[in-house]
């Protein structure tokens, strides 16, 4: 096979439906293909500390020697199988770059031979771009199951994010569809390269073109797969919530199973996408609303699972209807950042304004940034209710999804 035609197969396989922390963007019309490195996979990702980069996501191979269940790159499954060179794909990824095309790279693997192999071949291109190269930008690599302690603090001297697929909030789910994979080596992954960057602090790895103190400074992520086993999503939440907590994880990332032919799990039911978006409402709530919510504090149904129906931040709202309305005038801002359609921007506003305004109603909400017809039915102003509530006030209605029953060939989740 051609070099284009292997890197069109490896970028279409790295695709993802998220990633960092805000949406993707579409591919801008003047980037789309009129020259054979046609640039299909690129992404635009807005992530703090490092603005918006328009990233190029590539697989160096799909050949591995592991077997999990669900991934339709496992061992044995009869799929077009290849590699690119380290030098390869730092040639390729440079022309992008030079081009314009592409401002930073994320570069995932499959494990063929054996983990270590993986790995070399995967810090090899890294030191090709960073040290032969001369490659400032944005990199992340994804590392894999089994790497080494001195292959982890490698990757994370010279890439600005690493990953990692975690896959399981407990190794009992890893030993039934994923036996080549440790849930506590997973973690210690993770805490390694948060220890790593720490140690190095502001000083420069030798040879790296970044300033001082760039080492995994956009730390790490890492996958689960949704409904591959037992875990309820309280324990998804409890698990990254807890590594976000000791710096060990950035952002988590949930992707809902698919069913993949020929594989284990094929006849199994596909993971409906509303509960992966549940999980996304409720990490932002426990990351990004500075302390108001705890895992604890969600509303969980009787099998540990957000309910599907409201988000999670409604249904914590109909879960106390003792707590509101809310005053805006008195409020501490912890209490604000509880009431539906009031987000931490919107929260700071309102407290910044409430002392010089005489009065609130829905207009002045809605132009401080409100979800007003949301907030409204939560909130007061001195005593008086700024209107009714626009929602039906039940927790757990009947929720009437369609039953998933898709097969497919491809998931395009297992590569975030």
């Amino acid at each position: 096979m051609e070099t284009e035609e292997k890197i069109r197969l490896l970028m279409s396989q790295a695709v993802s439906d998220r990633e960092g922390v805000g949406p993707l963007a579409d591919l801008a019309s003047g980037l789309r293909a009129r020259e054979p490195l046609d640039p299909i996979n690129i992404r635009s990702l807005a992530d703090r500390g490092f603005g918006k980069t328009r990233l190029f996501r590539i697989l160096l191979t799909n050949v591995c020697a592991f077997s999990c269940d669900y991934c339709p790159m496992r061992a044995g499954r009869e799929i077009p199988r290849h590699a690119l060179a380290p030098s390869t794909l730092a040639d390729v990824f440079l022309t992008a770059h030079g081009r314009g095309w592409v401002s930073g790279l994320f570069v995932t693997t499959g494990i063929p031979r054996n983990p270590r192999f993986a790995m070399d071949r995967l810090i090899e291109l890294v030191e090709i771009l960073r040290l032969r190269r001369r490659y400032a930008g944005y990199l992340h690599a994804k590392a894999v199951a089994g790497a080494e302690p001195e292959q982890i603090d490698r990757l994370a001297d010279l890439c600005d994010r690493v990953s990692y697929n975690l896959e399981a909030a407990c190794q009992a789910t890893l030993d039934r569809v994923a036996p080549e994979k440790s849930f506590e080596d997973g973690l210690a992954l993770l805490r390694r390269v948060r220890d790593r960057s720490q140690a190095l602090g502001t000083r420069r790895v030798g040879g790296d073109p970044r300033p001082p103190g760039r080492a995994a400074a956009a730390g790490t992520t890492a996958q689960f797969v949704v409904g591959i086993g037992s875990e309820a999503d309280r324990n998804f939440l409890e698990t990254s919530h807890r590594l976000w907590r000791e710096r060990a994880l950035h952002h988590p990332h949930f992707a809902a199973f698919r069913p993949i032919e020929d594989t284990p799990l094929e006849g199994e039911r596909e993971t409906p996408v509303l509960r992966e978006n549940r999980l996304y409402q409720a990490d932002h709530l426990l990351r990004d609303y500075a302390g108001a919510f705890r895992p604890e504090d969600l509303v969980y149904g009787t099998d540990g699972n957000l309910p599907l129906s409201r988000d999670p931040k409604l249904a914590w709202a109909l879960a106390h209807p003792d707590r509101y309305p809310v005053d805006v005038a008195t409020a501490d801002k912890e209490t604000l950042l509880r009431v539906p359609g009031l987000g931490p921007r919107t929260v700071e506003r309102l407290l910044a304004v409430r002392r010089s305004i005489a009065a609130l109603d829905v207009a002045g909400l809605r132009k401080s940034g409100a979800a007003a017809s949301r907030a409204r039915g939560f909130l007061a102003w001195r005593g008086r209710t700024l209107g009714a509530r626009s929602i039906q006030e039940t927790l757990f209605p009947p929720e009437h999804f369609p039953e998933p029953s898709r097969v497919y060939s491809f998931s395009p989740g297992t590569f975030r």
